[in-house]
Protein backbone atom coordinates (compact mmCIF):
# COMPACT_ATOMS: atom_id res chain seq x y z
CA UNK A 1 0.00 0.00 0.00
CA UNK A 2 2.61 2.25 0.63
CA UNK A 3 3.94 1.56 -2.59
CA UNK A 4 0.90 2.52 -4.32
CA UNK A 5 0.92 5.44 -2.62
CA UNK A 6 4.29 6.84 -3.37
CA UNK A 7 3.76 6.30 -7.14
CA UNK A 8 0.35 7.83 -6.91
CA UNK A 9 0.60 11.39 -8.67
CA UNK A 10 -3.01 11.98 -9.09
CA UNK A 11 -3.63 14.32 -6.07
CA UNK A 12 -1.99 16.71 -3.74
CA UNK A 13 1.50 17.62 -6.34
CA UNK A 14 -1.01 18.34 -9.47
CA UNK A 15 -2.75 20.69 -7.44
CA UNK A 16 0.15 22.21 -6.18
CA UNK A 17 1.77 22.23 -9.63
CA UNK A 18 -1.11 24.09 -10.98
CA UNK A 19 -1.99 26.69 -8.17
CA UNK A 20 2.10 27.57 -8.95
CA UNK A 21 1.00 28.02 -12.96
CA UNK A 22 -1.78 30.10 -12.31
CA UNK A 23 -0.25 32.21 -9.90
CA UNK A 24 2.91 33.03 -12.36
CA UNK A 25 0.24 33.11 -15.30
CA UNK A 26 -1.95 35.77 -12.92
CA UNK A 27 1.83 37.61 -12.26
CA UNK A 28 2.29 38.25 -15.67
CA UNK A 29 -1.10 38.94 -16.33
CA UNK A 30 -0.73 41.83 -13.99
CA UNK A 31 2.09 43.15 -14.94
CA UNK A 32 1.40 43.25 -18.71
CA UNK A 33 -1.88 45.25 -18.27
CA UNK A 34 0.21 47.86 -15.67
CA UNK A 35 2.56 48.01 -18.77
CA UNK A 36 -0.80 48.73 -20.77
CA UNK A 37 -2.60 51.04 -18.49
CA UNK A 38 0.77 53.23 -18.91
CA UNK A 39 1.13 52.53 -22.34
CA UNK A 40 -2.35 54.33 -22.70
CA UNK A 41 -2.17 56.89 -20.54
CA UNK A 42 0.87 58.45 -22.32
CA UNK A 43 -1.10 57.98 -25.87
CA UNK A 44 -4.13 59.63 -24.37
CA UNK A 45 -1.54 62.56 -22.51
CA UNK A 46 -0.50 62.71 -26.65
CA UNK A 47 -3.67 63.05 -27.82
CA UNK A 48 -4.76 65.49 -25.11
CA UNK A 49 -1.51 67.93 -26.07
CA UNK A 50 -2.47 67.73 -29.71
CA UNK A 51 -5.49 69.14 -29.21
CA UNK A 52 -4.34 72.00 -26.89
CA UNK A 53 -2.11 73.01 -29.79
CA UNK A 54 -4.83 73.41 -31.72
CA UNK A 55 -6.05 77.25 -32.43
CA UNK A 56 -9.75 77.03 -32.18
CA UNK A 57 -10.45 80.73 -33.44
CA UNK A 58 -12.76 81.18 -35.82
CA UNK A 59 -14.85 84.15 -37.38
CA UNK A 60 -17.45 84.27 -40.55
CA UNK A 61 -18.95 87.63 -42.07
CA UNK A 62 -22.63 88.26 -42.15
CA UNK A 63 -24.18 86.72 -44.79
CA UNK A 64 -27.30 88.08 -47.35
CA UNK A 65 -29.31 86.87 -49.36
CA UNK A 66 -31.86 89.49 -51.34
CA UNK A 67 -35.26 88.81 -52.35
CA UNK A 68 -37.70 91.53 -54.34
CA UNK A 69 -40.64 90.12 -53.15
CA UNK A 70 -39.71 90.95 -49.11
CA UNK A 71 -41.34 94.37 -47.81
CA UNK A 72 -37.70 94.32 -46.05
CA UNK A 73 -35.52 93.54 -49.59
CA UNK A 74 -33.47 90.50 -47.81
CA UNK A 75 -34.72 86.64 -48.05
CA UNK A 76 -32.63 85.38 -45.69
CA UNK A 77 -29.75 87.03 -43.59
CA UNK A 78 -27.49 85.21 -41.07
CA UNK A 79 -25.40 87.86 -39.01
CA UNK A 80 -21.19 87.19 -38.78
CA UNK A 81 -19.30 85.82 -35.67
CA UNK A 82 -15.91 85.00 -34.20
CA UNK A 83 -14.11 83.71 -31.54
CA UNK A 84 -10.75 84.02 -30.42
CA UNK A 85 -9.02 81.36 -28.50
CA UNK A 86 -6.93 82.20 -25.85
CA UNK A 87 -4.47 80.77 -23.87
CA UNK A 88 -5.87 78.14 -21.45
CA UNK A 89 -3.95 76.38 -18.19
CA UNK A 90 -4.17 73.29 -20.12
CA UNK A 91 -2.38 74.23 -23.53
CA UNK A 92 1.05 72.94 -24.37
CA UNK A 93 3.86 75.08 -25.01
CA UNK A 94 4.41 74.25 -28.51
CA UNK A 95 7.85 73.40 -30.16
CA UNK A 96 10.46 75.75 -30.80
CA UNK A 97 12.87 74.68 -33.44
CA UNK A 98 16.78 76.29 -33.10
CA UNK A 99 19.14 75.80 -35.98
CA UNK A 100 22.67 74.87 -34.45
CA UNK A 101 26.03 76.26 -36.12
CA UNK A 102 28.00 72.84 -36.74
CA UNK A 103 31.52 72.91 -35.08
CA UNK A 104 34.93 73.31 -37.42
CA UNK A 105 36.22 70.61 -38.11
CA UNK A 106 40.36 70.92 -37.64
CA UNK A 107 41.14 67.86 -40.37
CA UNK A 108 38.96 69.48 -43.00
CA UNK A 109 40.93 71.83 -45.29
CA UNK A 110 38.21 73.25 -47.05
CA UNK A 111 36.52 74.00 -43.25
CA UNK A 112 39.83 75.06 -41.58
CA UNK A 113 40.31 77.50 -44.58
CA UNK A 114 36.80 79.08 -44.33
CA UNK A 115 37.47 79.22 -40.86
CA UNK A 116 40.45 81.49 -40.77
CA UNK A 117 39.14 83.90 -43.26
CA UNK A 118 40.74 82.26 -46.22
Amino acid sequence: MIKLLIRDEAGFLISAELVLIFTLMFCGVAVGMGVIRDSLVQELGDVAEAIGALNQSYSFNTLEAPGADTPSGLHVSCSGSGFADQKDDCDCEGIEFEQIRPKDDPNNPRRRGAAEGR
